[in-house]
């Protein structure tokens, strides 16, 4: 039995759940990173990596944008997922990393993973 002809089996509230659970948990991702991107956590997040190159985007994208505030926010979430090559990479301040507030650090990293999850799903 393939997998559309045992999926059509499920029922019916159960087969809009699995469809539509790769946006949810995409959504609430991207709005961790709004959230983030619209609060003071922005301006923690840039103050701590203020010696990595990575952070240095700001500048070139400019930090008054909610899309560049955004795309900001995403990009430091994401190296914080694998900090350790970027750092190798000399991207990365080790000491920026390892300063890096814990509780702002968890939110982001949810906020990736999320996202990551949902993009996976789909």
């Amino acid at each position: 039995m393939n997998f559309h002809v045992w999926f059509e089996t499920w029922p019916l509230d159960l087969q809009i759940a699995c469809l539509l659970s790769p946006f949810v948990i995409s959504f609430f991702g991207m709005a961790i990173g709004v959230y983030i991107a619209c609060s003071r956590h922005f301006e923690v997040m840039l103050a701590a990596f203020s010696s990595s190159a990575w952070a240095q985007q700001s500048r070139i994208l400019g930090t008054t944008s909610l899309a560049s505030r955004c795309y900001l926010v995403s990009s430091l979430s994401g190296a914080l997922i694998f900090p350790q090559y970027l750092v190798r990479k000399g991207v990365l301040n080790a000491d920026d990393v390892r300063n890096f507030p814990p509780a702002l650090r968890r939110l982001m990293v949810i906020s990736a993973w999320l996202v990551c999850l949902g993009m996976a799903w789909l």
